[in-house]
């Protein structure tokens, strides 16, 4: 079973983009930033949304020097530092340094294989989680994101450029809902939550896959194989790496006393560990579903072969005395007393097709077909 899955597995091709950058991160110096993820040609684009309750100020490609300016003269404003692509460990380093982010924490936002994790510091608080969603394709993409914040600024670092928080653009835009009248830290919930929200997606995604697969092996094992199982599979155990880590972080923020969350936000992070709790019982329900799936196509496969072989069994349970009837008088014996009747080639056949009326009936009486 083991190497048919793998010869299956063999055949599925996958995008190149999932590419990884393999340089080696084990006994290098701590706080040493190391970019490890899918290798990308993409230029790294910095865009600043500078915000209060009467204004709004976009800066697109900004270079690090105005991001500086912004964060320290601009204080009557918050500013949205969109950081998209962390492969430019140089302008990474070099934002890093200015603004007096932690060697440690710049390195982890480096390394898109980082587990969701929250570091609290004096002045500013680190939380990376992961951003999950499917491509036009069905292909699972799971992206890095690292947030820092503190009260003036917050800082989201992206692996590439995606549409989740297009919503909050908007409302930032729009002046819609709370953001614009509250602190940073409310501005980083709703990042959050944007992620969160977005998990809601991708497990109503698995949960048509999963659907899907159950009716194809229900109807027919043959419309399935291992190779899907497996891969469906493995899309649950990923998505759950990264939402079960988030789900314990979000928790310690709602519980933490730090001096960056405002006591009014602490409900809304509360109401989020509600959704990210709702999210990982879901991906505990499929993933039981999907451990089931191998067994109820193991147990499909199984039944449709012991129908082929009830079928053959009866055929041959027909024929058998047939046989051994054609097989006696097949014998070329020079004194067979049947062999002189007149009538005994006729009489033989309706021996036998009696025979195979009274099989049949028998075989009916016993509801074996």
């Amino acid at each position: 079973m083991k190497n048919t899955v793998r010869k299956n597995l063999k055949h599925l091709h996958y995008p190149k983009a999932l590419k990884l950058n393999r340089k080696p991160i084990q006994n290098q110096i701590p706080g040493k930033i190391t970019y490890v993820g899918e290798e990308t040609t993409e230029d790294t684009i910095i865009n600043v949304i500078s915000y209060n309750e009467e204004e709004v100020i976009y800066h697109t490609n900004c270079s690090i020097e105005k991001v500086l300016h912004l964060v320290t003269h601009e204080t009557k404003l918050k500013h949205w530092i969109n950081f998209i692509g962390v492969h430019d460990v140089e302008k990474l380093s070099k934002l890093g340094s200015l603004l007096n982010i932690h060697p440690l924490v710049l390195e982890d936002i480096a390394n898109t294989k980082q587990r969701p994790k929250l570091d609290e510091f004096d002045d500013y608080v680190f939380f990376a989680l992961k951003m999950i969603f499917h491509s036009e394709s069905g292909l699972l993409i799971k992206n890095h994101l690292g947030i820092v914040f503190n009260q003036t600024y917050i800082i989201s670092f992206q692996q590439s450029q995606d549409t989740i928080f297009n919503s909050i653009r908007d409302r930032i835009q729009k002046k819609v809902g709370r953001i614009r009248m509250r602190s940073t830290d409310y501005l980083f919930y709703a990042l959050v939550d944007a992620v969160v929200d977005n998990y809601y997606n991708v497990t109503e995604t698995i949960e048509d896959k999963t659907e899907n697969l159950e009716d194809r092996i229900l109807i027919d094992a043959n419309n399935a194989s291992t190779s899907e199982i497996q891969l469906l599979k493995r899309e649950i155990l990923s998505i759950r790496k990264s939402v079960f880590p988030a789900k314990e972080l979000i928790r310690k923020l709602q519980i933490s006393k730090h001096v960056l969350y405002d006591n009014s936000t602490k409900a809304y992070i509360a109401d989020l560990y509600d959704h990210i709790l709702q999210v990982t019982e879901n991906v505990d329900i499929y993933r039981e579903i999907v451990w089931g799936l191998m067994d109820m196509y193991m147990s499909s496969l199984s039944n449709k072969m012991n129908q082929v072989m009830k079928v053959l069994t009866i055929m041959s349970s027909i024929f058998i005395p047939l046989t051994f009837i054609a097989g006696v008088y097949g014998m070329n014996f020079e004194y067979m007393p049947e062999l002189g009747y007149k009538n005994a080639y006729f009489i033989i056949l309706g021996i036998m097709f009696i025979m195979v009326l009274a099989l049949i009936y028998y075989f009916r009486q016993k509801k074996w077909f």
